[in-house]
């Protein structure tokens, strides 16, 4: 079975995926922020000292910096991308990411489900890494659709060589992967399996000797460090199934994309249901942990494409398909305007990200409080270990004036933002803009007093 596709949907979905990719490449826009930055800092950081740590996620037992709370593979790949350890040097190795990602998928698919096919699933996987940004899922998702593609192609042992990798990339999702590969393992996968395991069996099985050998810190501590981060997470609150699977912008209604690819993969293999349990803890019971499904999401939209036991009719996955095209297609335009907005407004740059910072310091303004982006710009000891980002010995004793430096995107949050004075910014910008976007996503920032957050309790 081949599908034709929409030619004109595929097109103009590449196009808007070059030009993301593009901008990527050429300002470091949306500005770090969420949860992206902090692996964007530990990338950082190792990519100019060899070190694996970040200060804006304290869990480390030893009260150091170290990164011992998720996968290395992922700021490793950054480290490794970064020309030079800049900050737009991050956002290179995230362009590079995605390219890489389209010509995997083109490799693993295109001669399998056409041309046409093939550029709406990497139109979709491209629109969730822009979405996603710096956050591990973005190398998950194509390490998790090559092994389905090594899978469908007879090369098991490659398949559960990728699981095994994603247990270095995304913990969950190697859960989540390892959970599907058991409920949809078939005749063909098992006598696979066992014709290539005199070979498969042992390379796998070094290659994670070799990974745990390289890791750089005791498996015991990255253990508790999933386990704490694996609580923390679990006691967000910050916006529910409306905001992150309905708005969800930059990919609107991807909840219910993600729902629908579900529902005709289990009308294929009823036995998936059982995967429910799996999805519900770990993306709608915390509703801001949705990207713990991208990749099982992904690799669901892929198999429509594959001889099923129960198929559902051909028009039905394609019109899946072309509506996930057609939202991640809304959904990159949305980011590719608001990034447009913000380079309009303001000069996106390593100069303009520290700018505010160093006039404040120059005045004899004690800065406190600053923005996640300046992680990637100040070496990991001049900030407190702190879930924000916060300068060290701050407020200096007889400091005249203390300040915070608060996004523009966070200040809503600020239960103090009448207080907050906003640095100056091109008027000609329509306020319209930024009320479809909800923020701009460059670098501006807002004074705001300083405020001394609670200590981090001891563990």
């Amino acid at each position: 079975m081949r599908w034709g596709g929409d030619s004109a949907l595929a097109t103009l979905a590449l196009a808007l995926l070059a030009a993301r990719v593009a901008v990527f490449a050429a300002l470091p826009l949306p500005a770090p922020v969420g949860d992206g930055v902090l692996f964007a800092s530990v990338a950082q950081y190792h990519c100019a000292s060899g070190v694996f740590e970040t200060p804006i996620f304290p869990l480390d037992p030893t009260g150091a910096y170290r990164y011992v709370w998720h996968g290395i593979a992922w700021p490793g790949l950054l480290s490794l991308l970064n020309p030079d350890c800049s900050l737009q040097g991050g956002f290179i190795a995230l362009a590079i990411t995605m390219g890489l990602t389209a010509l995997a998928l083109a490799w693993g698919f295109g001669s399998r489900h056409g041309v046409w096919a093939t550029a709406l699933l990497i139109t979709v996987v491209g629109a969730l890494q822009a979405k996603l940004g710096f956050r591990p899922e973005t190398l998950a998702m194509p390490i998790a659709l090559l092994g389905h593609a090594w899978r469908v192609r007879g090369m098991a042992w490659a398949w559960v060589a990728s699981i095994g990798l994603l247990a270095w990339t995304q913990p969950t999702a190697c859960l989540l992967a390892a959970a599907h590969a058991l409920l949809t393992l078939d005749a063909h996968d098992q006598r696979a399996l066992w014709r290539g395991a005199p070979l498969g069996l042992p390379a796998v099985l070094a290659v994670q000797g070799l990974i745990v050998l390289a890791y750089p810190f005791p498996l015991a501590d990255l253990l508790a460090g999933l386990s704490q981060q694996g609580s923390q997470f679990a006691g967000r609150q910050d916006g529910g199934l409306l905001v992150y699977f309905v708005r969800s912008d930059f990919f609107p209604l991807l909840g219910l994309a993600m729902a629908g690819v579900f529902a005709l993969a289990c009308w294929r293999r009823p036995a998936l249901l059982l995967l429910l349990p799996l999805v519900a803890y770990f993306g709608l019971r915390v509703p801001p942990a949705w990207y713990n499904l991208a990749p099982l999401f992904v690799v669901l939209l892929a198999s429509l494409r594959d001889a099923p036991p129960r198929a559902p009719g051909p028009t039905a996955a394609r019109t899946t398909a072309l509506l996930c095209a057609l939202l991640a297609s809304a959904g990159l335009a949305q980011s590719l305007l608001r990034d447009g907005v913000s380079a309009w407004r303001e000069r996106p740059d390593a100069a303009a990200a520290l700018g505010p910072l160093r006039q404040l310091q120059d005045r004899g303004v004690a800065v406190c409080g600053v923005p996640p982006w300046l992680t990637l710009l100040l070496p990991a000891n001049a900030f407190e270990p702190a879930y924000e980002p916060r300068l060290k010995g701050c407020p200096p004793a007889g400091a005249r004036e203390a300040v915070d430096l608060v996004p523009m995107t966070a200040l809503h949050a600020r239960a103090d933002a009448d207080a907050c004075r906003l640095l100056p910014r091109r008027a000609d910008v329509p306020a319209a803009l930024d009320r479809l976007f909800r923020s701009g996503s460059g670098y501006g920032v807002a004074l705001c007093p300083a405020l001394r957050p609670p200590p981090i309790a001891p563990r």
